[in-house]
Formats: structure tokens, C-alpha cells, sequence
């Protein structure tokens, strides 16, 4: 009997250490990125591959609106920076104002649709696994990232 309680004992031991290997894997700090008035700061990480330098990072911010047939477009663009005395790079949401353009074209009625309407942003950005992804944005957008790799 006592034999079985120190095989458990000592086998709920293992399973401890095991889980806190597993949990130490520890994520790259975002603290030294500050808070900004009025934006809403969302940090993302990607996980190490072997070839990073092949990966690139799109950055896609919107909003979820109800829209017809017409094409709409959000002002705004997603801007890269340098947190002054770290020399990390940090990405924020510029020149949004809410609004955006659309087309005119007539549309049918009940056409209306809730759809994700994101920034236009062309740009991609170094996938880096030891620092984490930090964009600054108005409260009111959703941000999210995609991963772009070249194919052999």
C-alpha cells in the first residue's frame, strides 16, 4: 500500500516538472512598449522557425460594417516605428479618421451585408520570433496578422 501511494506521489511529481517545462516556454516581454492615449495596444506572436528570413508579416486592421454593393475603403494606414531607447519596432494605425470612400454605384435593395472592411496596407514586415508584434490602433478596429512565406 505504501508502495503504490510513493508510486503516485512520485509519478505526480514527474507530470509536475513536465508541465512546467511545457509552461516555461516563455514569450518575448511587450512591457517596455507603453500604453498610448486613446489606442488600443494588441501584441502577437509568432512561433521560431528555422527560416524566419523567408516569412513575412502582414499586419491587417478593419472593422466590421454594413455595407451594400459598393466597394468601401477605410482611410488609414498602418505605419512602422522605433520605441526610442530600444530600437524595437512597434506599428501603429495613422491617418484614420472613421471614415473612408466608397463607390456609387446602385445597388439592389436588401443587399446590405455585415462584411470586414480593412485598411489598405501593401506592406509586409520582418517575421521575427524573439520580439513580439505590437500595433497601436483606435479602439474601435480589430487588428490581426497574416503569415506570407515563399514557396520553394
Amino acid at each position: 500500500m505504501n508502495k503504490t501511494k510513493v508510486l503516485l506521489v512520485t509519478g505526480a511529481c514527474l507530470l509536475a516538472g513536465c508541465e512546467a517545462t511545457v509552461d516555461s516556454v516563455e514569450r518575448p516581454s511587450a512591457k517596455m512598449f507603453p500604453e498610448i492615449e486613446g489606442q488600443k495596444r494588441h501584441v502577437f506572436y509568432v512561433d521560431p522557425v528555422s527560416n524566419e528570413q523567408d516569412k513575412r508579416v502582414e499586419i491587417i486592421a478593419g472593422k466590421q460594417m454594413l455595407v451594400d454593393c459598393n466597394q468601401v475603403m477605410l482611410s488609414g494606414q498602418v505605419v512602422e516605428h522605433n520605441l526610442k531607447g530600444w530600437g524595437y519596432r512597434y506599428y501603429q494605425v495613422e491617418g484614420y479618421t472613421g471614415r473612408g470612400g466608397q463607390t456609387l454605384m446602385a445597388c439592389p435593395e436588401n443587399s446590405e451585408q455585415e462584411k470586414f472592411i480593412k485598411l489598405n496596407s501593401k506592406d509586409l514586415y520582418r517575421y521575427n520570433s524573439k520580439l513580439p508584434i505590437v500595433v497601436y490602433a483606435p479602439e474601435e478596429l480589430e487588428v490581426s496578422f497574416r503569415i506570407w512565406s515563399a514557396e520553394s
